[in-house]
């Protein structure tokens, strides 16, 4: 089993490496997406230092994206999609202190919508 591990890590890793910038911004949603469901189970199971480690990772990749935003070139957009993760950022801290999943449900309906969009844009749009 641990080999099969070290395979998956490994493929992971260089599929990151050889990854194009837009294909890393979708690989961190999908991390986003991974440790929110990760905290919403430990929120059930009562789980509350797994909660948080999931959370903090959650956050963390938020502050990436927020991070990565051209605010120069963006214009208003960028602005406002730098609002709407720090309100995400908000909404999991939210969930973190009160143990509230219906926050982390709001973050995985909004961070869904802003992958499909961001999935979606045409190859040459990249």
């Amino acid at each position: 089993m641990r080999t099969s591990i070290k395979k998956y890590q490994n493929s992971f890793a260089e599929s990151v490496i050889d990854a194009d910038p837009h294909t890393l911004i979708s690989i961190i949603f999908k991390h986003i997406l991974i440790n929110v469901a990760n905290a919403k189970g430990a929120i059930s199971r009562k789980e509350i230092e797994n909660k948080g480690k999931a959370l903090t990772k959650a956050i963390a990749l938020v502050g990436e994206l927020q991070n990565s935003i051209d605010m120069e070139k963006g214009g208003e957009i960028s602005i406002n999609l730098f609002d709407l993760y720090q309100y995400i950022v908000g909404c999991l801290s939210d969930a973190n202190l009160k143990n509230n999943s219906e926050k982390l449900d709001e973050v995985t309906d909004l961070i869904s919508n802003i992958k499909g969009g961001w999935d979606a844009i045409p190859l040459d749009k990249r």
